[in-house]
């Protein structure tokens, strides 16, 4: 079998064989300790589902980067480019730009280390990546208690799922939280598409951008700037508008807070609901 193309689960073996498909950052791996690593639940999905790409390609004997995640793919699970660009300087990810030829039966990259990513931009994991993804991996396990999920017996059973009529009638930014993707102009909802700007829509862009500042609180003050021949409360009932218009999948929907000076949002349960 080709070398360029054998992969062994060393991670020793991994990071020779990284070395000669694309360069590696010019980061010391040292021992892996991922108690004092600030990890989101962004960030833990984002190495768990690398670690299930090399795990793949180990299984296979492939070129790690044969399974290398695209850029797209790790917005779609929520991360940011800051959890990414924190993911490359901790010395976890590496990155490489995708220059396979249309007809080309393997994937190639060349190297990159800027901290701006592309469209084309794939992620692996580094050795020392690997090893805090199995950390991670593990400690899921460990909190993992077959008791919280059935009754045994011992103790309250755990509450049943809320029906979606609860889950509408709840507070969505304690289950859901959208997530703005100013780079992408990508406006996601449970990693799916909800609305994609293929123009600019300053007004809209400012709204989504002052959420996403924020977290996604219930509501927040109208973020538009006065304008000296505009409305204020029209102007922004018009943003809210436009805001709710063209979803590719209707899973949220912005209103009015009543007084005209603030935005409010909510999950939408049905996305046959208007």
């Amino acid at each position: 079998m080709d070398t360029r193309n054998r992969l062994s689960s060393d991670p020793a073996a991994v990071s020779s064989l990284l070395k000669s498909t694309v360069a590696a950052p010019s980061l010391t791996v040292q021992a892996v300790d991922i108690t004092s690593a600030p990890l989101s639940p962004r960030v833990r999905n984002g190495v768990r589902m690398l670690l299930q790409a090399y795990e793949y390609a180990v299984d296979v004997e492939a070129s790690l980067w044969e399974f290398a995640v695209e850029r797209t793919e790790m917005r779609s699970h929520d991360l940011t480019s800051t959890d990414l660009r924190w993911l490359v300087m901790k010395g976890w990810v590496e990155q490489g730009i995708e220059t396979t030829l249309p007809g080309e039966a393997r994937r190639s990259f060349r190297p990159t280390k800027g901290l701006r990513f592309l469209k084309r931009t794939g992620f692996v994991l580094t050795p020392a990546g690997v090893e805090a993804a199995r950390q991670i991996a593990s400690q899921e396990v460990e909190r993992f208690d077959p008791t919280d999920r059935v009754d045994s017996g011992r103790g309250p059973a755990s509450p049943a799922p809320l029906a979606s009529s609860t889950l509408a009638a709840t507070s969505p930014a304690a289950r859901v939280v959208p997530h703005w993707d100013a780079d992408m102009q990508e406006l996601r909802v449970n990693g799916m598409i909800v609305k994609q700007f293929k123009v600019p829509a300053p007004n809209q862009e400012m709204v989504l951008a002052a959420f996403q500042e924020e977290s996604w609180p219930a509501r927040i003050d109208d973020p538009l700037p006065p304008q000296a021949d505009q409305d204020p409360k029209r102007r922004l009932h018009d943003t809210i508008v436009s805001l709710n218009r063209t979803h590719k999948h209707r899973l949220i929907r912005f209103m009015g807070d009543g007084s005209g000076e603030g935005v409010r949002w909510t999950i939408v349960t049905d996305e046959s609901a208007e």
